[in-house]
């Protein structure tokens, strides 16, 4: 069984779902590193080697998810809105399955934005609350209609490029905006096309369009260049979730790059350097595997990974598997500065000394 394989069985996306995200969150489909920790005594100007060998498999458990949730909340789409109301806590439960997710919401209107109504936060309930907070212009919302514009077109590049720009995004994390709407975009809020592009390439986000028709989908795919980031949807809430979970899965199942990182976790102490060695089908090009990869089999790769002491100080930190952008798994490594020589020696000195005295009591 594969990630594209278990797609048909998380429809219909309440309990259904969530037991089949159980089957891909077993031991037996987690992406790993191993060893799964190393520990040594380094002194200052010393350095140890480690051979890291990364398994990526039919599916992460261990990844960090971050998605941003981002909806033109104009009044065609209030349907759509309701239905993401009911089906956004079974979603990011059912995503949960593929490791630590965080989510947020934004919006964006004509020419009203905001792209970060809520910053990211692994607390389901704390997105659905946000969620349920919206509703569509001119529908008693408390949003000034008069300044939501009409339902085409939309300020959809501010609101997305809010987002990116605006979201605590984890430092490691897989990232996405998926974005919900129904319209064109245009250049209102600031916003432009390439703007957009920028935020998103700086941001390393990725954009996942979840389409209700209009000219939504041509300017989802203006932005990245390929079809496949749009998901066509109805107002029915397992639609949506089915769309969302296409869009989040596909982009885990295929990858074209995996290397081992600290991510800083050295922190001036301890320096990382990492050689690939070996690469399943693919090649080695300095700290990477490179290739044309997919999650139908799993896969290997080697890493000769050298810590080097920089300054004193014990220190432990996580050593991580990353795929393209983002973590997928880790393990842990553990420092310590050896006592210094000139120490053992006056300890030895001490020892005989506290010796000779003995004796001559005696």
């Amino acid at each position: 069984m594969n990630l594209i394989s278990v797609l048909p069985a998380i429809r219909r996306a309440g309990t259904l779902a969530v037991g089949a995200l159980g089957i891909l969150a077993s031991g037996a489909f987690a992406d790993s590193i191993s060893p799964t920790s190393f520990s040594a005594n380094l002194g200052v100007g010393e350095k140890v080697t480690v051979r890291k060998t990364v398994t990526i498999t039919e599916a992460p458990t261990s990844a960090l998810i971050d998605i941003a949730f981002v909806f033109d909340i104009t009044g065609s789409m209030s349907g759509a809105i309701n239905g993401a109301k009911a089906t956004a806590t079974s979603v990011l439960t059912t995503l949960g399955g593929f490791g630590s997710v965080a989510s947020g919401t934004g919006w964006y209107a004509d020419p009203q934005v905001d792209g970060v109504k809520s910053n990211l936060t692994t607390t389901i309930a704390t997105t659905q609350a946000a969620i349920n907070s919206l509703d569509a212009c001119n529908s008693g919302s408390g949003f000034d209609g008069a300044l939501c514009g009409g339902d085409t077109p939309e300020a959809g590049y501010a609101g997305i490029t809010a987002a990116a720009n605006g979201q605590s995004w984890r430092a490691g994390s897989n990232r996405f905006i998926v974005a919900l709407g129904d319209a064109s975009f245009n250049n209102a809020g600031g916003g432009s096309l390439a703007g957009t592009q920028a935020a998103l390439a700086a941001n390393d986000v990725e954009l996942i369009g979840v389409s209700f028709g209009g000219g939504f989908t041509s300017a989802i795919t203006g932005i990245t260049g390929s079809a496949s980031s749009v998901f066509a949807s109805s107002t029915d809430p397992d639609d949506i979730a089915d769309a969302i979970l296409a869009g989040i899965t596909g982009s885990f199942a295929k990858y074209s790059k995996v290397t081992v990182d600290d991510l800083g976790g050295g922190a001036g102490i301890i320096g990382v350097d990492t050689v690939c060695v070996s690469a399943d089908t693919g090649t080695c090009s300095g700290s990477d595997a490179d290739g044309t990869y997919d999650r139908s089999i799993s896969r290997t790769f080697e890493f000769d990974v050298t810590f080097t002491r920089l300054a004193g100080g014990d220190l432990t930190f996580d050593t991580f598997a990353i795929v393209d952008r983002g973590i997928v798994a880790a393990e842990r490594d553990t420092f310590a500065t050896p006592e210094p020589a000139t120490l053992v020696l006056m300890g030895v000195s001490l020892l005989g000394i506290g010796a000779a005295r003995r004796r001559r009591t005696s």
